[in-house]
């Protein structure tokens, strides 16, 4: 198993990694984050909250304008029936 290295051969040379390039979806981007909030009516983060510590990344996530963070805690869903799983109320 290897650990992603954001493909360093094709980044180097200014082109895009794999990943990115072939996402039928288009959901991965390797952009700046300047690029994508200026396309985007929602904002990339990328600070965020596990229980009491505060987890800065490289990696973003689209988050609504108002956040300044987000909040990723295994309490936040509780088990409901056999199951389902429900998230808790934000």
């Amino acid at each position: 198993m290897m650990k992603c290295d954001m493909c360093y051969d094709r980044t180097s040379v200014g082109k895009r990694p794999m990943c990115a390039t072939v996402c039928p979806s288009q959901a991965l981007a390797y952009v700046t984050p300047e690029t994508i909030a200026s396309a985007r009516r929602e904002k990339p983060v990328n600070t965020f909250w596990f229980g009491n510590q505060k987890i800065t990344t490289k990696v973003y996530m689209m988050a609504p304008a108002a956040a300044e963070s987000i909040a990723i805690d295994v309490a936040d869903y509780t088990w409901e029936g056999e199951n389902e799983v429900v998230p808790a109320a934000f």
